[in-house]
């Protein structure tokens, strides 16, 4: 009898271990995300330029169609949604401007692209977290009940580049809450969120996310700084730069180290990886700027991370809106 019973014991641990291996592996795998876009373009200074401000980027129906017929899969749009909400009773968003959003998003999908919706220059949420958390989680409520019946080719990224007092353990505290928010109405859509410190992949190790399916996580890559931002006036202590290569052995073992950092954080997380902005300004010199261009792109691939162009057509744009021509040396950098 006892032999008997320490065997159906034996059994019963056994049969545990097999069905706690299946539950991991079933968990384990039911979060793994497979990016649904490999090849994105970033369309800046048209929607996220302050309200009532033009900047010096362009957004028309056509350059979707243009996007898409140069081979790319996907496209960003950055928008300053706060703006419209921020003074508004119960934070409602202005009609008539989300209506224009409403407009280039069904164009982009007819058009056969990704779109992702991204939330950009939220800067007071970034100055002042506990004062604006309630307008951002009342942003993202709107937006997820509107688009809630869209395809899952319509993709919500939470907040460009969290920043100055957004950091840390509040960082991660807010996303959830946004998270939650979004999913009650959009249980299936995919989330691009990323690290604090302006999307830095040093910054993957304190990113604490909802162990949620279809969430994908985006770092920025503008390294090194002064090489991307040279002679660029719009960032403040590179303007006075010039004529700065890039290309060594040691740039090119760098860049190898950084992205080898990032995948290892993503398959240690079971996580996938987009590399939502890379770019580097016109006043680099044409050369090295088509070489870091490539370098960056082939890399990103490598390592398996979707990228997305930062950006289409205004100082770090490749196609020229006036003569509506792509830099074809810099196009062949990022589409083989």
């Amino acid at each position: 009898m006892k032999l008997q019973y320490a065997l159906l014991i034996s059994i019963s641990m056994a049969i545990g271990v097999v069905l706690s291996w299946y539950a991991l592996s079933y968990f384990s795998a039911a979060r793994k995300v497979e990016i649904p876009f490999k090849k994105c373009m970033n369309i800046r200074n048209a929607l996220e330029s302050p309200k009532g401000v033009t900047w010096n980027g362009r957004i028309e129906n056509h350059y979707f169609d243009v996007i898409k017929a140069a081979g790319f899969d996907s496209v960003r749009i950055p928008v300053r949604f706060s703006d419209y909400a921020i003074n508004n009773p119960n934070y409602q968003l202005e009609e008539e401007f989300v209506a224009k959003i409403d407009h280039y998003i069904n164009y982009a999908l007819e058009a056969g692209l990704t779109v992702i919706l991204d939330l950009h220059h939220f800067t007071e949420l970034m100055e002042e977290p506990y004062e604006y958390r309630e307008c951002f989680i009342a942003i993202w409520e709107q937006l997820s009940l509107r688009y809630r019946d869209y395809p899952p080719e319509l993709i919500f990224e939470l907040l460009n580049e969290p920043q100055k007092n957004l950091k840390g353990d509040l960082w991660n505290e807010i996303l959830t809450e946004a998270v939650f928010t979004i999913r009650r109405y959009n249980p299936t859509r995919y989330i691009i969120i990323g690290p604090d410190r302006y999307n830095s992949l040093n910054r993957l190790e304190k990113l604490n996310l909802p162990d949620n399916n279809n969430i994908i996580v985006s770092i920025h890559y503008y390294n090194p700084a002064d090489f991307t931002f040279q002679g660029d006036p719009y960032h403040k202590g590179y303007e006075n730069l010039s004529d700065i290569p890039w290309g060594s052995p040691e740039d090119i073992r760098k860049l190898e180290a950084d992205f080898l950092k990032a995948s290892d954080w993503a398959k240690a997380n079971n996580r996938m990886i987009f590399v939502g902005e890379f770019g580097v300004n016109q006043n680099a010199p044409a050369q090295y700027r088509e070489l870091w261009i490539k370098t960056v792109r082939k890399e990103a691939e490598k390592k398996g991370f979707a990228w997305g162009y930062y950006e289409f057509c205004a100082n770090f744009g490749i196609y020229n809106p006036e003569t509506d021509m792509w830099d074809e040396k810099l196009l062949e950098a990022l589409i083989d």
